[in-house]
């Protein structure tokens, strides 16, 4: 989960310089944290090539698929924290 953490933090995905901070320190935020940044930033870049005039059919397609990839991995990553309660 480090290695996984520290190449979030260097990947540009995570929009918050503290969460960054934070993962680099060896102090990483509450995974609700993470997933939503994660989720929020895939949400963001789905609307930029949706709106872009310029862009072909697969890329609005690998778009909306990383979009689906983003949301089943937040509602697995909740229901995981769930059963482990």
């Amino acid at each position: 989960m480090k290695r996984i953490l520290d190449q979030l933090a260097r990947s540009g995905l995570l929009w918050d310089d503290r969460m960054v901070a934070a993962i680099f320190a060896g102090n990483p935020p509450p995974i609700e944290d993470i997933v939503l940044a994660v989720v929020l930033g895939v949400m963001d870049a789905e609307i930029m090539v949706r709106n872009d005039a310029t862009s072909t059919w697969n890329e609005r397609r690998i778009a909306r698929q990383c979009l689906a990839v983003a949301f089943l991995s937040a509602i697995a990553s909740a229901n995981e924290r769930e059963i482990a309660r």
